[in-house]
């Protein structure tokens, strides 16, 4: 092999190598990219898990204050004829008219079981409907809850609103002797 041979067979590999350079460096750069935004995806889930569980002897603190906010119940009593007039009575004290409801399945969340209420037509005006909303979250016999409301402007009387709600009612259940 000659010396021209030898130069052209350098820079023919030369040619080749950055050819296949070009063609790997691109997705391997993509590679990199992908797995460095995977990696601050998971420190930031990390750093947030972290938040979390140093919250945890706040939560706790604050679970057991509110613990006694909740009722407790024998366990297989039925507890609609409890809530029912509660919710009637505030909507009542409120000037909220409350036609149509239903009682909803209880759910059971570790200690705490909900009982939902769903009412499906009330009237009543805007700031009766506001001290409503507001009388029955802060009651200090019960905690209940509204997770869920729709509200429009009445067809028929001018300045009343209607709609739904639902309200979800918090107690723990004592074990039957």
């Amino acid at each position: 092999m000659t010396e021209r041979d030898k130069k052209l067979l350098v820079v023919f590999a030369v040619v080749v190598a950055v050819g296949i350079l070009g063609l790997w460096l691109p997705k391997a750069r993509m590679s990199v990219e992908t797995a460095r935004l995977a990696w601050q995806r998971q420190r930031s889930q990390l750093e947030a898990e972290r938040a979390v569980v140093a919250l945890r002897p706040a939560i706790a603190r604050q679970y057991e204050e509110l613990r006694g906010k909740m009722p407790i119940f024998p366990e297989g009593r039925s507890v609609d004829t409890h809530w029912l007039p509660i919710m009637d009575n505030t909507a009542r004290a409120n000037n909220v008219n409350i036609a149509q409801r239903a009682i909803g399945g209880e759910e059971n969340l570790g200690d705490v079981t909900e009982l939902t209420l769903e009412c499906r037509d009330w009237q009543g005006r805007l700031d009766s409907l506001v001290w409503f909303l507001y009388d029955l979250e802060n009651r200090d016999d019960a905690m209940m809850d509204v997770r869920a409301i729709t509200i429009r402007p009445s067809t028929k009387d001018p300045g009343v609103l209607q709609g739904t709600f639902t309200l979800n009612c918090a107690y723990m259940r004592q074990p039957a002797d």
